[in-house]
């Protein structure tokens, strides 16, 4: 994957911030209230921060193995860092970002103990913290 393809940001507060607000934003099995978080804050080796798509972190770490992001997965990235910004966590340096049409799920954080948070990228394959 190229670094053209993810989205450079500039992080206004702590990581920690853009991490756990990340972690409570995607996709929602309502019934069994669980959620499936879309993207998250990835530093390069030159300490550049992008978000990106959890398709992306494969794209990252399989060598183009895994290649299913659509039209529909950088809309709903770019969705979520709509908000992001609006909510004054981040910057959007590569592109501009308008809002679109796609659903996203945020998770009170008042509820994170009541939901089951399932990430869909074993952490432990990628080098860089995340």
């Amino acid at each position: 994957m190229e670094v053209q393809d993810m989205l450079e940001v500039n992080v206004l507060v702590d990581d920690k911030v853009i991490k756990e607000t990340l972690n409570r934003i995607g996709i929602a099995n309502k019934k069994q209230q669980i959620l499936y978080p879309s993207c998250y804050l990835y530093t390069d080796e030159e300490d550049k921060k992008f978000i990106v798509h959890f398709k992306q972190l494969f794209l990252l770490t399989r060598d183009s193995a895994y290649n299913a992001m659509c039209e529909d997965d950088i809309l709903r990235r770019n969705a979520i860092a709509y908000c992001l910004r609006n909510w004054g966590l981040i910057e959007v340096k590569t592109e501009e970002i308008e809002p679109y049409n796609k659903f996203v799920f945020v998770l009170p954080h008042t509820q994170k103990e009541n939901w089951t948070i399932s990430h869909k990228f074993n952490f432990r394959s990628l080098v860089n913290n995340i």
